[in-house]
């Protein structure tokens, strides 16, 4: 097997479109770290400082995992 084949197929499989759909894969992982950590971030200030409006705030962030998870499954089954 020649040594252009082998390249030649390598750039075949990594043209623009599969590097689009890594980043926006993974752009959408790293949002749904980011929900995660600012649920967490609810948490932790409905225990130290409990208000009024903490359980608004838990049932928005929830919210937005659900989001980004549905985004995710959107993502993968468009690609």
């Amino acid at each position: 097997m020649p040594i252009e084949e082998s390249v030649n197929g390598f750039f075949v499989f990594f043209n623009p479109s599969f590097g689009v759909k890594a980043f926006v894969i993974l752009f959408v992982i790293f949002y749904i770290i980011f929900a995660l950590i600012i649920y967490r971030q609810i948490q932790l200030m409905a225990k130290a400082l409990p208000a009024g409006v903490a359980p608004f705030l838990r049932f928005a962030a929830i919210l937005q995992i659900g989001i980004a998870l549905a985004f995710l499954f959107i993502v993968i089954g468009v690609f």
